[in-house]
């Protein structure tokens, strides 16, 4: 895994607007679980483009797995407006069923 994020921080380095590099690493902080690190990461994926879903997505899947209802469901809320495509709108939804209707 460390091979993999010398490589990407120097894709973004390289490339400040590297939107993918930025959700790769945002991927491999939560693997290590980096939290804060996952957290900025997203939050320079929506800085590069902020039409794209995916960090909202990834966003919601993560609190949702920590059972912080409000949030994911706010996140869930912000995707949905940005017109996710068939695989991020899969795994939107899936995500958006694990939040109980009245939390």
């Amino acid at each position: 895994m460390g091979d993999a994020f010398v490589a990407l921080e120097e894709c973004v380095t390289l490339d400040p607007d590297h939107g993918l590099a930025c959700k790769e690493l945002a991927r491999l902080s939560l693997l290590a679980n980096e939290i804060r690190a996952f957290i900025n990461w997203l939050h320079e994926a929506q800085r590069v483009d902020e039409r794209d879903a995916e960090p909202h997505v990834m966003m919601a899947e993560h609190l949702v797995g920590k059972r912080r209802w409000e949030e994911a469901d706010m996140e869930v809320r912000i995707a949905l407006r940005k017109g996710p495509g068939p695989e991020l709108a899969e795994r939107l939804a899936a995500a958006q069923a694990r939040i109980p209707e009245h939390f």
